[in-house]
């Protein structure tokens, strides 16, 4: 199976929560109020929650023939139906996303037509099974079917345009994220993968799985504005959900180890890259460069971490993944180092860990395609240096909690954490790079505390957890 296959359990799993949570806001906002006409505004969004339902479940069912590689919908004069089951799933959705656009934009001429769109796409499809079945002519069947999968693209674009025009005018996150998931299942049409490269479907795949997520976010914190935040969530659980998935095509899923480390390193870019996200929505709020530079690190830490494992398991060439991470994390140590110098009030020399770094990561990469550890050896003049720098932001959020703690300031607990989360990092991951583990180096999983700490750090919750 492919990753994009795989990514279909996933998608139906995560629909149907996304549908969840949908209905218990719903239900919530509806129960909080008396008036009749603010019950009825939620009506549309039950509909719509019934037909992203359906169509987790047609994902699922789709997951489910795809692994026993027995279609649902089975054609003599056919090899490949598999996709079939979920065209008629798909229409069922737009049916039920037809009748809650419609409710919501009260054009019932709009409704009709796009109703009547529905049921010649759902004739196609019927009738292409018969001109199978009785002339076996399979090129004019699919061509009725490309039409049909063409209106099924169609119809979610109007959703999706409908939903955009409502973000836009309410600067709210939940309509932004019903009208992105939208967007990307119009890419994500089954029809579209006889004629894309993998590539483009496996990013495709990975943008789809973003869409539920952003929903389940966005109704879960129903009062935050439009924001690239929600984006970060959305890619926080996409972008793990692909490694994992990724375990099933290259064949590691039997090697319990490797799933281990694999799982626990998912969990790690999850936890980094919902940092980021937060930080973000923090400097959209104070526009403060210390802000934006700790959303860069943590943004630093998921990308290196993630193209690391995906090297490690086959997905990419291992050589420049352990070369990209390598730059990656220590780059956001570097930011972390100038971070914490700007925290402190030192200004005028926050730019001097950026002036070291850069020339000994420039010269270690260029020993590349050798072992890291040579490159380090070769060049370990210009790395001990870097190597101090990133102990700075352990040292100077350590003496930071020191003073809050004799002073009794509230919120001590982030700087500690902070100096535990980067100490534990910098003591796993980088030793561990150094050796040539095979497949994947352990302390991919490992860090996955040190990110939890950080993550606990950075959102406030240590305090809460401390209180």
């Amino acid at each position: 199976m492919e990753v994009y296959e795989i990514a279909y359990l996933f998608l139906g799993l995560a629909t149907i929560v996304a549908a969840g949570t949908i209905i218990n806001y719903s239900r919530k906002r509806s129960a909080a109020t008396t008036d009749p006409e603010l019950k009825a505004a939620f009506r549309p969004l039950y509909i719509f929650a019934i037909g992203m339902i359906v169509f987790g479940i047609g994902a699922l069912l789709t997951y489910y023939e795809l692994l026993i590689q027995v279609p649902w919908i089975q054609i003599p004069e056919v090899t490949n139906t598999y996709y079939y089951l979920l065209y008629y799933f798909t229409l069922g959705e737009l049916f039920f996303f037809v009748v809650s656009g419609t409710m919501i934009t009260k054009v019932r001429i709009i409704g009709v037509f796009m109703i009547i769109v529905l049921l010649i796409a759902f004739l196609l499809m019927f009738n292409a099974i018969i001109i199978i079945e009785a002339q076996r002519i399979s090129s004019i069947a699919q061509n009725y079917i490309d039409f049909g999968y063409v209106l099924s693209m169609i119809i979610l674009g109007f959703v999706a345009g409908l939903f955009t025009v409502i973000a836009r005018d309410t600067k709210r996150s939940t309509s932004m994220a019903l009208g992105f998931a939208m967007i990307v299942q119009v890419l994500a049409v089954p029809g579209l993968y006889n004629i894309l490269p993998t590539d483009l479907i496996v990013a495709i795949a990975i943008f789809s799985l973003m869409g539920p997520a952003m929903i389940t976010f966005a109704f879960l914190r129903p009062d935050q504005k439009i924001s690239g935040e929600l984006l970060g969530y959305g890619a926080a659980f996409a972008v793990p959900v692909f490694i994992i998935a990724s375990l099933f095509t290259t064949g590691y899923i039997s090697d319990i180890t490797v799933v281990t480390i694999a799982i626990s390193g998912a969990i790690a870019i999850m936890l980094t890259a919902g940092s980021a996200s937060y930080s973000y929505g923090r400097w959209r709020e104070t526009k403060q460069s210390p802000t934006a530079l700790l959303m860069v690190s943590f943004a630093s830490f998921s990308m290196g971490q993630m193209v690391g494992i995906l090297g490690s398991i086959d997905i990419m060439d291992k050589g420049i993944a352990i070369y990209f991470d390598l730059v990656a994390s220590s780059f956001a140590l570097v930011l972390f180092a100038v971070f914490s110098v700007l925290a402190a009030g030192y200004r005028t020399t926050a730019s001097l860990p950026l002036i070291i770094y850069l020339p000994a990561i420039i010269f270690t990469v260029s020993t590349y395609p050798d072992p890291i550890s040579v490159a380090v050896i070769r060049w370990i003049y210009l790395v001990l240096p870097v190597m101090a720098l990133f102990f700075i932001p352990v040292v100077i959020f350590f003496r930071v909690w020191r003073r809050m703690k004799a002073a009794g300031t509230a919120g001590r607990m982030r700087p500690l954490g902070l100096s535990i989360g980067l100490l534990v990092y910098i003591l796993i991951r980088f030793p561990l790079m150094l050796v040539d583990f095979e497949p994947l180096d352990p302390s991919y999983g490992l860090i996955s505390i040190a990110f939890f700490v950080l993550w606990l750090s950075t959102t406030g919750r240590l305090d809460r957890i401390r209180q």
